[in-house]
């Protein structure tokens, strides 16, 4: 950029300007016309300077807002489709967190009629194992009453709901008492196959779930 010329020059380059004017009074007049249009151009060229100055600011301070403006704009965007997918995550979740409740919620009424029916024969195995492991404290009658529900329990009933742990301490208990209990006629060992057979049939036709029947891949 050229430099501005000082006050001195601009007097100097008008003296020389009318170095030529005889007249005194003419001269100062031609001097003081010359020293204020060399002024005049000076600042003229000093505003042009200034204006396009301004001009090549206001491009790149319009850039920076608009990049500025851009990026911001991109990181609204993201936020919102980050904010977006949570709250996708969080219902997703919601939803098989019910599904599931709903699952355990059928679970549970579909092996209500087996677990009460297991309950009854479970009392019922109890009282006939308590009268068989002291029969001294008990008739003859009631001893051979309860031997004779204890088989039947054994051989069909129970057979339907047991699971695998009360199986084998039905098995303990009649080895204990008469081992005679454990042997089976032909007859009672097809009754024992069909009440494994119906209980695997219930307990797929309702639904249950082998943690719940306790005796998986019988």
């Amino acid at each position: 950029m050229t430099e501005r010329p000082g006050y001195a020059e601009l007097v100097a380059q008008a003296e020389k300007a009318v170095v030529a004017v005889a007249d005194p009074e003419l001269r100062r007049i031609a001097f003081q016309k010359v020293v204020d249009d060399l002024r005049a151009s000076n600042s003229t060229s000093l505003l042009d300077s200034a204006s396009k100055l301004i001009q090549v600011l206001a491009v790149v301070i319009g850039v920076i807002i608009s990049v500025l403006s851009f990026n911001a704009a991109r990181q609204t965007e993201a936020h919102a489709r980050e904010v977006e997918a949570e709250a996708k995550k969080l219902e997703l979740k919601k939803y098989y967190d019910q599904r599931e409740e709903e699952a355990a919620k059928r679970q549970t009424e579909a092996a209500k009629p087996f677990l009460e029916l297991r309950q009854k024969l479970y009392l019922e195995a109890v009282q006939a194992a308590g009268v068989l492991a002291n029969p001294k404290d008990h008739t003859e009658d009631e001893t051979k009453k309860a031997k004779k529900r204890f088989r039947e329990l054994y051989v069909a009933e129970l057979s339907l709901v047991e699971g695998i742990g009360v199986e084998k301490g039905m098995i303990g208990l009649a080895t204990a008492v008469d081992p005679e209990l454990t042997t089976m006629t032909k007859e009672q060992k097809a009754a024992y196959q069909l009440a494994h057979g119906l209980r695997d049939s219930l307990v797929k036709s309702w639904g249950i779930n082998e943690t719940v029947v306790d005796n998986p891949n019988r």
